[in-house]
């Protein structure tokens, strides 16, 4: 026992220290929104007119964050002058006055809350300078309905040089210079700019979260974990540390942690979402659930079997934890800031029940109590807990 406390105590103190929700939150997350066709806010609208119906025990809507591409690249023109430089149609443009009039309509009812998510879904030099060189991405850039979801992974990682593999780091100066753009055309379009920040393929770094701070920024959406680069394959580089919610960055910004995922494009179900409620539940954490706009939007039938879903999961959700709530991931931020709301309870058998539980759930924690035989004398404390989390949640309801 002395040696697991020894040796794991970094991660049991983290544990301990990340809130413990009373109550289960969902909270749906779509990355890529941004420049398009009219009908991508007219899926826009449709979403927020299924979101509106499904309500929590206070009334609030269910809630989808959008993360916000602030510009395409323009193509034609780059081709045009031998990709000599860069060229960009942003959201402020005439052309997509339709989606951020859907983004401001479901915002003002409650039902979409805007998030960042990059000027560009890639960092502008890396790929022009690729295109310089890969045919490939030519003929992306002649597509005038080309998205970013079409382009190769490693390239869509903004806060890396990825014209090269492995990739480099950017200049801050850079950096800070690309998230003030960013942010004055955001609060331009929306009155503020978002204080919720999603790294684009969650890459990014220390020069980015400083940016951020200066650029009233307050959460950042994590995958919990950090990872800062890509590989010479272009795959993603092992993580350089773990990630827990309500964990301050150095610049003093919030971190919150998205693992669940709802695809409808890729086959995911309801299901799949009822079981990431109940099991985030049990552990006191918040459901971020991740989807893209390319499930929601192209065929109008595939867009709606994805919008029939979403609400089937949503009902359904309600149907099994009737005390959900539904708040948008500044809000949840907040909370958790706060902590003396409601949300986050100062029970301390509620406390020690989800912390019994998490370490069940930690694979480094759960391997060790496995083979070492502790999971085996300390069953009956287990046992104890389910119960104890069990009337726990019981009185919540």
């Amino acid at each position: 026992m002395l040696a697991f406390l020894v040796v794991h105590r970094a991660a049991l103190r983290a544990l301990w220290n990340e809130p413990v929700l009373a109550q289960p939150v969902l909270i749906v997350e779509s990355d890529d929104w941004g420049p398009g066709p009219v009908a991508d806010a007219d899926a826009l609208a449709g979403l927020a007119s299924r979101l509106a119906a499904v309500r929590d025990q206070r009334g609030r809507p269910a809630v989808m964050t959008l993360g916000v591409v602030c510009s395409l690249p323009d193509g034609a023109a780059m081709l045009a002058d031998g990709l000599a430089r860069y060229h960009r149609r942003a959201l402020d443009a005439p052309e997509f006055a339709p989606m951020v009039e859907a983004m401001r309509a479901g915002c003002g009812a409650g039902v979409f809350a805007l998030q960042r998510h990059g000027m560009e879904h890639f960092w502008p030099d890396a790929l022009l300078a690729r295109a310089r060189v890969d045919a490939s991405l030519r003929d992306w850039l002649a597509d005038p309905q080309a998205r970013s979801e079409g382009l190769p992974s490693h390239l869509q990682s903004r806060w890396i040089d990825a014209s090269v593999l492995p990739s480099r780091p950017l200049d801050p100066a850079a950096v800070q210079c690309a998230v003030d753009e960013e942010a004055r055309l955001l609060e331009r379009l929306f009155g503020a700019a978002p204080v919720v920040a999603v790294p684009n393929t969650f890459v990014w770094d220390d020069a980015v979260e400083r940016a951020w701070a200066g650029s009233s920024v307050r959460c950042i959406v994590t995958p919990g974990r950090r990872i800062e680069g890509r590989d010479g394959q272009g795959a993603l580089m092992p993580p350089t540390r773990v990630i827990r919610n309500g964990e301050r960055t150095a610049d003093g910004l919030m971190q919150l942690v998205r693992d669940d995922y709802f695809e409808p494009i890729r086959g995911h179900r309801a299901e799949q979402v009822w079981r990431a409620v109940a099991a985030k539940r049990r552990l006191g954490r918040p459901v971020l659930l991740e989807t893209h706009r390319e499930s929601f939007v192209g065929a109008a039938a595939v867009a709606r079997a994805a919008n029939d879903e979403l609400e089937r999961a949503l009902r359904g959700v309600l149907e099994r934890h009737p005390d959900v709530r539904f708040l948008s991931t500044a809000e949840l931020a907040d909370e958790l800031a706060a902590a003396a709301t409601g949300l986050v309870t100062g029970s301390l058998p509620h406390r020690v029940a989800v912390f019994l539980t998490r370490v069940e759930h930690e694979p480094a924690l759960r391997r060790f109590l496995k083979y070492s035989g502790l999971r085996f004398a300390l069953a009956p404390v287990f046992l104890i807990a389910g119960v104890m989390h069990g009337r726990c949640a019981a009185r919540a309801r």
